[in-house]
């Protein structure tokens, strides 16, 4: 058989799970457990929906008690990047094992942040997927970031993917879009200034991630002005140019989510990866960050 041909029958799909816990020391170019499948969406694929609701929680129902939890917007609220040290190889620079991040917690009242249960199997994430919110700006145009990640049984929070949208532009395409992978049309025709008393649907579609949320652990959305949360770039320019206050809804009539890709029958064969310890996934100690009211 040629090289090709034994090419050609690998499966099309290799998935490298924990990138930084498999080698000898923590942050080494190498997984802590790989598996493949034929196709992607991965055969089998659910859409699994955690609702935004009172207490900071994602959960499984959607919430009886309607509820907002309001922020005061400030793109530069934090860091405009989680790393400032060399961008090399040096000492504690952005390629080596582990990296001197220094990802910062959100100040007081300039997020709203949900988290799950504690989650009862590991959960497997592969894909992109989306946070569908009900939102409410004081000016018409507000850019919005969601962060996911996991908070781990250990008491560490570990970074785990982005998504942002531009809130006068959040009209989907709704040729090419689905639930999972959600498109944002981008014609000028179809921008839209938010309306200044009322909450909107709004969908920050998620960058895609090859994730193994540990039993245990909990599964944590963040909604933000942008920044802060990738080492080297951060959004030059910010809608709007000072701060504004955003109001997130959920209720029946409001189902605020957040929607992920979970993939069923992954066995997960190693525990907790070290923190630090993943490639491009910087790790902290976890704080709360509790609500304010909207």
């Amino acid at each position: 058989m040629s090289f090709f041909a034994a090419f050609e029958k690998l499966p099309s799909i290799r998935i490298l799970f924990d990138s930084g816990a498999g080698g000898a020391q923590p942050g080494q170019p190498a997984p802590g457990f790989e598996q493949s499948w034929p196709s992607f969406p991965i055969p089998g694929t659910s859409a699994r929906s955690w609702y935004l609701a009172d207490g900071g929680a994602l959960a499984d129902r959607i919430p009886g008690k309607p509820g907002a939890d309001s922020f005061t917007w400030d793109a530069h609220a934090r860091p405009l990047t989680d790393f400032h040290g060399d961008t090399g190889a040096g000492s504690g620079g952005l390629w080596t094992a582990t990296p001197d991040y220094d990802w910062t917690q959100n100040p007081p009242g300039t997020a709203v942040s949900y988290l799950t249960s504690r989650l009862t199997s590991n959960t497997v994430v592969i894909g992109a997927g989306a946070v569908e919110a009900w939102v409410r700006s004081s000016t018409p145009n507000v850019d919005l970031q969601a962060t996911i990640s996991e908070v781990r049984p250990d008491g560490k929070e570990t970074f785990v993917q982005n998504g942002w949208v531009r809130a006068n532009e959040r009209k989907l395409d709704a040729a090419t879009s689905t639930p999972l992978e959600p498109v944002l049309s981008l014609r000028e025709s179809d921008v839209s200034p938010m309306p200044p008393d009322a909450y909107v649907p709004v969908t920050i579609p998620l960058y895609y991630e090859g994730h193994a949320y540990r039993a245990g652990s909990r599964i944590r959305v963040a909604i933000t002005a942008p920044n802060g949360d990738q080492p080297i770039w951060s959004f030059g320019e910010t809608d709007p140019s000072g701060a504004a206050t955003v109001s997130i809804a959920h209720s029946k009539k409001m189902p605020s989510r957040l929607l992920l890709p979970v993939v069923p029958g992954v066995t997960v064969p190693t525990g907790l990866p070290p923190c630090p310890g993943l490639r491009g996934e910087p790790c902290r100690d976890y704080v709360a960050s509790p609500n304010a009211a909207g």
